[in-house]
């Protein structure tokens, strides 16, 4: 588990990948000096999602029920919309919802702890290859390192060179592609 109270860029490389009979699993789990509440918030809220989970500026709506829908569209065009379909709310401790690729699961789980919480996501995989290729693991860990700092109020802009790193070391577990594009 992995302490991500503040960022100081060392946060340790904490996700998996599990081949399965039906495609994989990827899991984070993160403890986090934030309270429930807090975490939900930024996992849930608009506003607070696009200060910390894509790489690039987005508006982000979010119909926060069953069969709602979340829409991420970029400020630049490009990519175009992306939409995933809010499956389970339990809040504030359980947020269920595709992945913007067919096929893909998030889910969100948020336990309290002593001193703070922990935040558990699993994201259910049909196409392990293609999540390998498109470095979802990466993508995920890099998101969630900047989940603190945002909570936080001071968010942090997307590192590419931290990305690279971690897709690197991801690459060792075979959890991403070496290259970009490989």
């Amino acid at each position: 588990m992995t302490d991500t109270g503040s960022h100081d860029g060392t946060g340790s490389y904490d996700g998996t990948l599990e081949r399965t009979a039906t495609g994989g699993t990827i899991r984070f789990e993160r403890h986090l000096r934030f309270p429930v509440a807090a975490v939900w918030d930024a996992i849930t809220n608009p506003e607070r999602l696009a200060d910390w989970w894509l790489p690039f500026d987005a508006d982000i709506t979010v119909d926060l029920r069953e069969g709602g829908e979340m829409v991420f569209t970029s400020r630049s065009g490009e990519p175009g919309p992306m939409t995933a379909t809010v499956l389970r709310v339990e809040a504030p401790v359980l947020f269920e919802h595709t992945h913007f690729v067919a096929g893909s699961t998030l889910l969100w789980e948020l336990e309290a702890a002593d001193d703070g919480c922990v935040l558990r996501l699993t994201q259910q995989v049909d196409d392990v290859a293609a999540a390998v290729d498109g470095c979802w693991v990466v993508g995920l860990h890099t998101s969630l390192e900047r989940l603190a700092p945002a909570i936080s109020g001071s968010p942090v802009p997307w590192d590419w060179d931290a990305f690279a790193a971690a897709r690197e070391h991801y690459a060792t577990i075979g959890a991403a592609a070496a290259e970009p594009g490989s």
